[in-house]
């Protein structure tokens, strides 16, 4: 039994020599296991290196994804910001034009009323103009007014005379031996009285300027017509013809300045014939012209 536990001196050389291959195998192996692990540690730092750069990368490449969200929001936010800037120069233009319409209608408005107020300027410098003529014209007006009402006043403080008279309806009147004065019976008119009919003579009852006329007729042949008119004592005024057969109207008229007091009468001279009727072709009117 003891025996099969001792080996030869080959078999401990042989042994001793595999042994030595062993161990240098096992040294061989352990340096290579221990450049392995060498290896392994260093592939582990580098492995620890890289995860630290990769998470490193991954931080930067989540803050890059981050920093590319944010800015796709604000590319998308500047999108829809430079899309309302588009809409709102698009509204400011719409804006514009109906602000250039405005003024462009504000300025055909105000030179319609520039117009406007032109021809009422106009209109209204003429209605001046006419108001002044109007003034002028009323001024003038009044002027006359006063005039006329102090020739009413005047008037109605001043003597109101006229008459108008007519001969008579006896038809032939004359011939006289002598010159007769003629009283005109048929009273027209006599306002004042200054005519008397029972004695045929006017009478001026104030200083003044009168109008006389008179009117005669005689239709019958081989007679001389004829009538005279007085002033006072003097003879002022004639008229007279020959008829032959035919009707002849014959007048004449005068104005006379007169005293008060002073008369005026028709004669008709001798042997001379005259022809009234009821149509009185035979007349006397006189009346005051102005007093003095």
């Amino acid at each position: 039994q003891r025996g099969l536990f001792l080996k030869s001196h080959d078999d401990v050389e042989k042994t001793g020599n595999e042994g030595h291959g062993k161990l240098l195998t096992v040294c061989n192996t352990c340096a290579e296991l221990k450049e392995l692990r060498d290896m392994a540690i260093e592939q582990r730092v580098v492995m620890q290196m890289l995860k630290e750069k990769l998470s490193e990368q991954a931080a930067a490449l989540k803050s890059t994804q981050d920093e590319l969200s944010a800015t796709k929001n604000e590319l998308q936010q500047q999108k829809y910001e430079q899309q309302t800037l588009k809409n709102d120069v698009q509204q400011l233009k719409s804006e514009q034009q109906t602000l250039k319409n405005e003024v462009q209608q504000l300025k055909y408005e105000q030179q319609t009323l520039k117009n406007e107020v032109q021809r009422v300027t106009s209109e209204l410098e003429t209605v001046r103009r006419e108001n002044s003529a109007l003034s002028s014209q009323l001024t003038a007006f009044e002027s006359r007014m006063m005039l006329v009402e102090k020739t009413l006043d005047d008037d109605a403080k001043r003597p109101k005379v006229a008459f108008s008279v007519g001969l008579s309806d006896s038809g032939a009147v004359g011939p006289f031996n002598a010159a007769t004065t003629l009283v005109y019976k048929k009273v027209f008119y006599n306002l004042g009285g200054a005519y008397n009919p029972i004695t045929g003579i006017f009478t001026a009852p104030t200083k003044g300027v009168y109008y006389l006329r008179f009117t005669a007729f005689d239709y019958r042949a081989n007679i001389v017509t004829g009538i005279t008119m007085y002033h006072n004592q003097k003879s002022v005024l004639h008229a007279g013809t020959h008829p032959s057969g035919r009707n002849e109207y014959f007048s004449n008229a005068i104005v006379l300045e007169m005293e008060e007091g002073d008369v005026v009468y028709m004669k008709i001279p001798a042997n001379y014939n005259l022809y009234d009727n009821a149509s009185n072709p035979c007349t006397l009117t006189g009346f005051l012209l102005f007093p003095l």
